[in-house]
């Protein structure tokens, strides 16, 4: 065992819980991990919000006929599933019904992404049911999360997404760069900037990964942890490591993820052209215990992404005491701020020097730039902090004082 890692969020016993608040339904697309941070980062949230600060959370996920949408580690928070399939959601319908039921009576809905079918039936019902609702974008209003499907995403926009993003009570940002995004969009709304939070376990093992992967032992592991896609940059990752590996024989790129369209056969059909096989290793998905196992094995961490809202796996690695190498798409300006790591253009020169700096700094430089980041995770990030301010906004929309926990834009309301 490496030394037990404190949580960073410390939650009461049901049996201490507040008077209730008031009953919010938060709605997503997906709860499988395979999807990305928002399977994660929901759930603590509402986690959090349930047991520290008394309101009543269901989660409606809008999921795929073979995914698994349970939380076994938070039975605080009921989990009702819908279709994602647009075309189960037509007017009159049983799923319309259902849905209409389950949100009537809530206090309020949050919804979490853009463009799915969990975003207007959701936000539809809450308008036609007369409940103020909360948009989270989570990165999905980002110019390269635009231009992707761009000409559909205009047209949906203009026929539906724009009423479901200026219909809401108020907007929530993950980040200054991500509230400028909604105002691009053309949102007047008010917006709130309030950011994920991340928890980490009490202790961890980090002899599990080694046991898997044996060879890796004695590397200093530099670790990408996200989906296996394009977007997170990892093409120019191949091309900057493929230069930096003849300079650091004990280094070794670990990229795990779940493959996402096929882009697994792409990167290492390119990375057996830079002829570094024997540098990059692919772990497939790595959950739980094997995944915080990873993180206390490796190095440092690496996410030169062309778009992200706030990455949870930076976060996390932050959490853990590495350091990190992210793009200015990362909206982590602490990073340099606070030198926590180091913070790159998207192309493969900039992620090649800051991955030389790195690996020619003493172990005692990256510790201490870790621990920065470690501090700053437990300042700013933790669930505990980011919950209050949430349910602080929540209460503001209910009709209670203004908030003065987290930066609030005014808008209309």
């Amino acid at each position: 065992m490496i030394n037990p890692v404190e949580s960073l969020a410390e939650q009461p016993q049901l049996s201490a819980l507040p008077e209730s608040r008031g009953r919010w339904v938060h709605a997503l697309t997906h709860l499988d991990p395979k999807y990305g941070g928002l399977s994660a980062a929901v759930p603590q949230l509402a986690s959090s919000l349930a047991l520290a600060h008394g309101f009543s959370i269901d989660i409606a996920a809008f999921t795929d006929p073979e995914e698994d949408a349970t939380l076994p580690q938070h039975p605080e928070v009921p989990v009702s599933t819908w279709s994602a399939d647009r075309k189960r959601w037509f007017p009159g319908a049983t799923a319309s019904r259902r849905f209409r039921d389950q949100m009537r009576g809530a206090a309020g809905v949050h919804i979490h992404g853009l463009w799915e079918a969990s975003t207007n039936v959701s936000a539809h019902t809450a308008r036609s049911l007369r409940i103020p609702y909360v948009v989270s974008a989570h990165g999905m209003l980002e110019p390269w999360a635009l231009a992707n499907k761009g000409f559909k995403k205009r047209i949906y926009a203009n026929l539906i997404e724009r009423e479901n993003v200026n219909g809401a009570a108020c907007l929530h940002a993950l980040t200054r760069a991500e509230a400028q995004n909604y105002r691009t969009f053309g949102s007047r709304r008010s917006i709130a900037i309030i950011p994920n939070g991340v928890r980490l376990p009490h202790t961890i093992d980090g002899s599990i990964f080694y046991h898997r992967f044996p060879n890796l032992r004695g590397q200093r592991i530099v670790l990408f942890l996200g989906r296996i896609h394009l977007k997170k940059g990892l093409r120019i990752l191949i091309e900057s490591w493929a230069k930096v590996a003849t300079r650091f024989p004990d280094a070794t790129l670990v990229l795990a993820g779940p493959d996402c369209e096929n882009s697994l056969s792409a990167l290492q059909e390119l990375i057996a052209g830079k002829h570094i096989t024997n540098r990059v290793v692919f772990t497939g998905m790595l959950v739980n215990e094997m995944k915080w196992s990873a993180l206390a094995s490796a190095h440092a961490f690496v996410l030169p992404s062309y778009s992200e809202g706030l990455s949870v796996a930076t976060l996390e690695a932050m959490g853990m005491g590495l350091p990190v190498i992210i793009s200015e798409q990362c909206h982590l300006p602490e990073v340099k701020d606070r030198d926590t790591g180091w913070i790159v253009q998207t192309d493969a020169s900039s992620l090649e020097t800051a991955l030389d700096n790195m690996l020619s700094n003493s172990p005692a430089v990256n510790g201490e730039i870790g621990n920065r980041g470690r501090r700053l995770i437990h300042e700013r990030y933790n669930w505990k902090a980011v919950s209050r301010q949430m349910a602080e906004l929540y209460l503001w929309i209910a009709g209670g004082n203004e908030p003065h926990t987290f930066e609030l834009l005014k808008g209309r309301r």
